[in-house]
């Protein structure tokens, strides 16, 4: 089940095509959130977001749209005019459809953004500019030179670059990660991302961010601002 953000779905015409949507791919859990949800809310609770731009008042729908694919999220924006408003549609995040459009376009272009979303360079490589993660051989490398992991802070770092952009707390990152394999509580985890920094951030890598009394994200080169 993947959760979509609706964002200015407020009339009728936007109601058909969400249900239509709905109707179409079981899989998808629509969610209607406001203009202000954050960035960071964005990040950590969805996986994709549809903003109907006729519904997202005065200050219009760049705003929330860019917002939304800064965070990490693929966002698909429907506009009731041909004219891209400010909104960069050469961004591989933002899907762009115009009206008249039915809920099969919406649902096909949503998933050609949710498609590119993570970064995979062949299918057991992971890839963020200078730093790739082999999973064949559990092997990190930076700029080219091998970076030496314990096996926890390999998975730990595997798993939070197999989601950029995402905000996961520290009991979200014990389950995935240590599942019942550990015992030092959430400090755990603050201990294993601190050596982790140590190793691969510097002056010129930024990959691991902090989210004040949430947790931690990882952040692509691709999508830093």
């Amino acid at each position: 089940m993947s959760s979509i953000a609706l964002l200015g779905f407020t009339d009728a015409e936007s109601e058909r095509l969400a249900a239509g949507i709905g109707a179409l791919d079981s899989s998808l859990e629509l969610i209607k959130v406001t203009s202000e949800t954050s960035r960071d809310e964005l990040a950590s609770s969805v996986e994709g977001a549809l903003v109907w731009a006729a519904g997202t008042g005065l200050a219009g729908p760049s705003g929330l749209v860019h917002a939304a694919a800064d965070a990490g999220v693929p966002v698909v924006v429907i506009l009731p005019v041909v004219s891209l408003d400010g909104i960069s549609a050469a961004r591989a995040e933002i899907e762009v459809c115009f009206l008249p459009c039915t809920a099969e376009e919406v649902s096909l272009r949503l998933k050609l953004a949710m498609s590119r979303h993570t970064p995979v360079e062949g299918p057991n490589t992971i890839t963020h500019g200078e730093l790739v993660i082999d999973c064949d051989r559990y092997e990190v490398t930076l700029s080219g030179r091998k970076v030496d992991l314990t096996y926890k802070e390999y998975e730990l770092l595997k798993y939070l670059a197999s989601n950029p952009g995402r905000v996961f707390s520290r009991e979200a990152l014990l389950r995935s990660v240590w599942e019942y394999d550990y015992f030092g509580g959430t400090r755990t985890v603050d201990v294993h991302i601190r050596r982790l920094r140590s190793k691969i951030d510097d002056v010129t890598h930024h990959f691991i961010e902090t989210q004040w009394n949430v947790g931690y994200r990882f952040r692509s080169p691709a999508t830093n601002r």
